[in-house]
């Protein structure tokens, strides 16, 4: 056995000499290749990559348009009652495509639009009995056809003087779904106005300038917005009353510039309670201007020609005088400190908001309930200056479910009250310029987180008066629901929705 260990040991050591030996020259040959690494790393200039690295990402980034997808289906059953006893009502299934776009090709400078599709299914023929179905300030925010039209497209320019952050921006504005009304649409960021006054689709500027470092008020900034809400302008090709046609562009004697101006203010905003205020102007606020426009010519039993008819229609617009307006507004998120997570995951808000006409002596058209041209002056039906004013109140609380919401509003109008809140998303017209009382309550649903979600709405209208949400000369004049004939007392809409959004 002994004879047989011996050799066994002799090999075993000089088997491991042979391979410490091989070890060691893969170590040093390991150590060499290291040496050269690190001298090759050592001549790469590491903040060159990362700053190139930066700018092919940013380059990425800001040759791109970012696109986002808002797409509802929505059953809305409407009813009005009108004095004389007569019920009208009707059920219209509806879609509505919203395609946002941005981009940001420089660290201070952002793009933003929205293109716009709502229509009712099917073909109607809503263009041919609606006056003004195409009107500018709700052209994505009523049902039409299949047309597709600009809801905005602005950018945003922005930087710092001193401790003072600032913004300035052109274009068609966000200017719907605004502070406390964005909770009934169901949308998570408000737009710029406060949606109790203003919430109508127009084209203009902002200067927003945020004080909070200077004032030491938390969130507090100011921002000054202007806007146009009406051209007087004609178009290519316009006709005059001679037969002929005038130069393109030129000034529409018929109809005024409307502008406005406003002091958008957030007086405080902590995360819990937000203050929010508004001041505005319009000029040249707009009268329907009715009267005998020609439709034809007439003819004889013989086939003759025998002259011009004329009927009843609009000749234009008319400056029928100026409006200031303004509200005040409280939103709370989360009632109470900590009481319990009912409470904590609740919203509550009120708002006051007042306008003021300011009237002038201009001479406008209608035409009364025996079909004759009468003239007037004033505003909303009135020649002297009229004060109107609303109360606003909201409460939206967690649904039986995870992440349900059901929300309550209630909104009271005066005799004079009047709104620009054309673009409000509602069939059975605005229930924020309702002379009287309205009262909403409605269930939002999520299906598939938020990317897909249904909602249950209705919103009842009990008006005092006629006139709301209409123009601001005789047709806005108020009259009393009980005693004008024709005059729709109530109005109702039940709606059901279902939106997807990527």
């Amino acid at each position: 056995m002994k004879r047989i260990i011996a050799p066994l040991l002799v090999g075993a050591a000089l088997t491991s000499g042979f391979a410490a030996d091989d070890l060691a020259k893969e170590v040093a040959t390991l150590k060499a290749q290291m040496a050269e690494l690190q001298k090759a790393q050592s001549s790469l200039n590491i903040d060159a990559l990362k700053k190139q690295v930066s700018e092919i990402k940013a380059h990425d980034a800001g040759d791109n348009i970012k696109w986002d997808v808002d797409f509802r289906t929505a059953y809305d059953y409407v009813d009005y009652k009108i004095n004389g006893g007569d019920d009208v009502k009707n059920g219209i299934w509806t879609n509505k495509l919203l395609l946002g776009m941005a981009a940001q090709p420089a660290d201070n400078l952002v793009f933003q639009g929205k293109l716009g599709v709502y229509k009712a299914f099917g073909q109607t023929n809503i263009s041919q009995t609606s006056m003004f179905q195409d009107f500018d300030w709700y052209g994505t925010q009523k049902p039409g056809d299949s047309s597709i039209k600009l809801r905005e497209a602005y950018f945003l320019y922005f930087g710092d003087i001193g401790d003072v952050h600032y913004s300035a921006s052109f274009g068609r504005r966000p200017s719907v779904d605004g502070f406390m009304t964005n909770l009934r649409a169901d949308n998570e960021n408000p737009a710029s106005p406060v949606g109790h006054n203003i919430s109508m689709e127009f084209d203009g500027a902002s200067f927003k300038f945020d004080v909070e470092k200077i004032t030491g008020i938390s969130g507090m900034y100011f921002k000054i917005c202007l806007g146009r809400g009406f051209s007087n302008t004609t178009g290519s090709y316009s006709s005059n009353g001679a037969g002929g046609f005038n130069p393109a562009y030129v000034n529409d004697a018929y109809n005024p510039n409307m502008d406005l101006a406003g002091l958008l203010v957030q007086l405080y905003d902590n995360g819990q309670y937000k203050v929010m205020a508004n001041y505005f102007k319009g000029w040249n606020m707009m009268g329907a201007n009715m009267g005998y426009a020609q439709s034809g010519y007439t003819f004889d039993m013989s086939g003759n020609m025998t002259g011009v008819a004329m009927t009843p229609g609009m000749l234009g617009f008319i400056d029928v005088g100026d409006m200031t307006g303004g509200s005040l507004s409280l939103q709370v998120n989360g009632i109470g400190d900590g009481i319990n997570d009912f409470l904590d995951d609740s919203v509550f808000f009120i708002s006051y908001a007042f306008n003021k006409t300011d009237p002038n002596a201009n001479v406008a058209h209608y035409i009364d309930s025996f079909g004759q041209v009468q003239n007037t002056t004033g505003m909303l039906g009135s020649a002297d200056s009229e004060t109107g004013h609303s109360y606003y109140a909201g409460l939206q609380l967690p649904g039986f479910m995870k992440g349900q919401r059901v929300g309550l509003e209630y909104n009271h109008g005066s005799k004079y009250w009047r709104s620009f809140t054309y673009g409000e998303d509602t069939l059975a017209g605005s229930k924020l310029a309702t002379r009287g009382d309205a009262y909403e309550i409605y269930y939002i649903l999520p299906l598939v987180g938020k990317n897909l979600t249904a909602q249950l709405s209705y919103v009842y209208m009990d008006y005092d008066y006629t006139g709301s949400d209409m123009f601001f000369g005789q047709t806005g004049m108020p009259m009393d629901t009980a005693t004008t004939p024709g005059a729709v007392k109530s109005a109702s809409d039940i709606r059901a929705s279902i939106r997807y959004r990527y």
